[in-house]
């Protein structure tokens, strides 16, 4: 089932036709769908076997998404898979686990194996809810007949749905209608769904302002619950008001992936793909109208079924990743590009602890400092602030102490910076002292950890 933590996953089905404008203003239909290349073979998820029970047929290990929202927590989630659609439950138990053969990061050329991090399954079992935003293209490109395979689809996914699960209906072409807001009874939801192929709708597409109607729909959801947007669209976006970056930027404020599928003429290269990167979601294409019931299905049970990786990068900006099985008699490799460079305003942690009561830099801190000073060096007009902190133990008399250590703590690492050659006016050090905890006061664990040093992006 959905895991329960309060990221929001806005899923972006998307279908771009590119098309120009008839004469009133709207789109005309597509004719037909577009043909796929040569070797398109998707593979889509159709049935969940144990691993103990059978031997994968051509395995697959896939990286669905990469969230990097976190710049110091990235989340990986896989699914390992047959040529068939089998997804293969099971694979971190026992001997299994031992398939596992490499987990390795690259960042600036230099390949280094992950050797801190952890490796879990999530299966529909888990039952654990979502809420889902279905938000559907109805511009005058889609023409009748696509409109209502769509609705078909979009009944046969409500019908399917988990009973736990909440799902908002949406249509759009230039205006945005909701059908139906959250709601967790399938048979309202199919109630609500109207199969009029475009009757009140068939002009422009605004994706953007489509999927911040999804996300403002699952924002209504507990914040326990995770979220998701499923977006499709068929046209290049031609009408919206709200710019690509303010969807990002919302998106990863309220740690929302966007996942996106381009579909049939035309597509928008690049548009919807660097949403989802950017927030952490998947991105698919798909070409006949005969595969909207199994891009459905496809998503909704990725959602409930994946193993999740969960690391810690020392690094900030572009990284590769790579993941290996080893089985008895095949090998299977999975790579993908994520970045984690922060956003502006995003606290990232700097890898520097200070020992009790000092300010003085360890040398096993230094790498971390310089990977900082990468970053500065490779974008010159980014700027930043320091933030040093302590943990609450003060044996002097002085109640300001504790905020002067950290005071110093952070200078020491922007002295550093200079020294490398950082302008001093692109770095501002300041100290907050005890007031910002992180962790349990009263263990040494946690006195160590709020020991911390951050650093916070304020331009790029």
């Amino acid at each position: 089932m959905f895991i329960r933590f309060t990221a929001v996953l806005a899923c972006v089905l998307m279908v771009s036709c590119g098309l120009k404008l008839d004469k009133q203003g709207g789109e005309p239909a597509t004719k037909g769908d577009a043909p796929p290349p040569t070797g398109y073979a998707p593979v889509y998820f159709r049935a969940i076997t144990p691993i103990a029970a059978a031997q994968p047929t051509r395995p697959l290990l896939a990286i669905h998404r990469i969230d990097a929202t976190k710049p110091n927590s990235i989340r990986v989630y896989l699914h390992f898979l047959d040529s068939s659609g089998t997804y293969y439950t099971g694979a971190l138990a026992g001997k299994y686990k031992s398939w596992w053969c490499e987990i390795s990061d690259e960042f600036d050329g230099r390949k280094q194996p992950i050797k801190k991090y952890t490796l879990r399954e999530l299966t529909e079992d888990e039952r654990l809810p979502h809420a889902i935003a279905l938000v559907m293209d109805h511009s005058g490109s889609m023409g009748e007949e696509r409109a209502l395979a769509v609705q078909e689809a979009a009944d046969l996914f409500v019908s399917r749905k988990k009973p736990e699960d909440a799902i908002a209906l949406i249509k759009y072409d230039n205006n945005i209608g909701v059908e139906a807001p959250l709601l967790t009874d399938a048979a309202q939801l199919r109630t609500r769904l109207q199969k009029a192929g475009l009757r009140g709708y068939g002009n422009l597409t605004a994706i953007l302002n489509a999927i911040n109607t999804g996300l403002q729909q699952v924002a209504t959801a507990d914040p326990s619950v995770r979220k998701a947007v499923v977006v499709f669209t068929d046209g290049i976006d031609n009408s919206s008001t709200i710019p690509k970056d303010s969807i990002i930027a919302m998106a990863r404020r309220t740690n929302t992936a966007i996942c996106a599928v381009d579909f049939g003429y035309g597509i928008q290269d690049g548009f919807l793909k660097e949403i989802a990167d950017a927030t952490g979601g998947s991105y698919h294409r798909m070409y006949s109208t005969n595969e909207f019931n199994d891009v459905f299905e496809d998503i909704y049970r990725r959602l409930h079924n994946y193993y999740v990786l969960e690391f810690t990068p020392l690094e900030y900006g572009l990284h590769t990743l790579r993941l290996k099985l080893c089985l008895p008699s095949d090998t299977v490799v999975a790579t993908a590009v994520y970045d984690n460079m922060p956003d502006i305003g995003t606290t990232a942690l700097l890898d520097v602890n200070f020992d009790s009561d000092k300010s003085v830099i360890k040398q096993n801190d230094v790498p971390a400092i310089n990977n900082v000073y990468a970053l500065m060096k490779a974008h010159p007009s980014l700027s930043i602030e320091l933030h040093g902190h302590t943990d609450n133990a003060n044996r002097t008399d002085d109640p300001e102490y504790n905020v002067k250590l950290s005071q110093r703590r952070a200078e020491a690492v922007k002295e550093y910076l200079v020294k490398k050659g950082i302008a001093p006016e692109r770095v501002k050090a300041i100290g907050f002292g005890d007031t910002r905890p992180v962790a349990d006061n009263t263990t040494n664990e946690g006195k160590a950890t709020n020991r911390r040093t951050e650093f916070v992006i304020v331009r790029r």
